[in-house]
């Protein structure tokens, strides 16, 4: 059941950033391979190298491109770094992609305050998945919950990505794009997904009221 509307528990959205400040840190994003057959890539070889162009780190796990004969070489032509393991990719990256689920090892390592984007069924999370992500304080987006084609990927996950990286005031994004209130299924730790909630068990909160300035 959704928790009821509170203004003095409500984030200001110019009190509580969670956008990344390129002032403060080198931007960087990660992409982790899947064992799913043909998963579709996030990001093509393009949107990679404008990231690198605008100064940010690219991390790739190798073998990435595999299903569709892009070597971990090209990667590297486009800018990207090749790691090995995708702990090194978690611990660098301040956005991490993964075209699968989050495990509950994954989200274990997460840093705080880091933004993921992922497959997320609301049936594979358990209540101790949830409680990593608040803890951490993690803002997750599921691009399940956008009924994708697979063509619309990775123009998708660019968009918002780059919101994530750019706006100075990323609450306000939310607010004015469809993609993030269809699609954020934790922001800063709470749940915004019902179904999720439902799952494991837990309160959530609308999207809305936490990211808008009610006062």
């Amino acid at each position: 059941m959704n928790s009821p509307f509170n203004p003095e528990n409500t984030l200001d959205p110019q009190l509580s950033p969670i956008g990344i400040n390129p002032a403060n840190t080198r931007s960087a994003i990660g992409i982790l391979s899947s064992e799913e057959l043909y998963a579709p890539l996030m990001l093509s070889l393009q949107h990679i190298e404008k990231l690198v162009d605008e100064c940010v780190a690219v991390y790739i796990q190798r073998g990435l491109g595999s299903n569709y004969d892009i070597s971990d070489y090209q990667f590297t032509e486009y800018g990207a770094d090749i790691m090995e393991d995708e702990l090194p990719i978690i611990a660098l990256s301040n956005i991490v992609l993964k075209y699968a689920p989050f495990s509950v090892e994954d989200i274990f390592f997460l840093k705080n305050k880091q933004i993921i984007i992922s497959t997320a069924p609301p049936e594979i999370f358990t209540s101790e998945m949830v409680q990593f992500l608040h803890e951490k304080k993690i803002t997750a987006v599921g691009i399940n919950f956008l009924s994708l084609e697979n063509s619309q990927i990775q123009d998708t996950v660019w968009q918002l990505a780059l919101a994530f990286l750019f706006s100075n005031n990323i609450q306000r994004a939310i607010q004015l794009n469809p993609l993030f209130l269809k699609s954020v299924y934790c922001y800063n730790g709470e749940i915004c997904s019902r179904a999720i909630a439902e799952n494991t068990g837990v309160p959530w909160k609308d999207l809305i009221e936490l990211c808008w300035n009610w006062n």
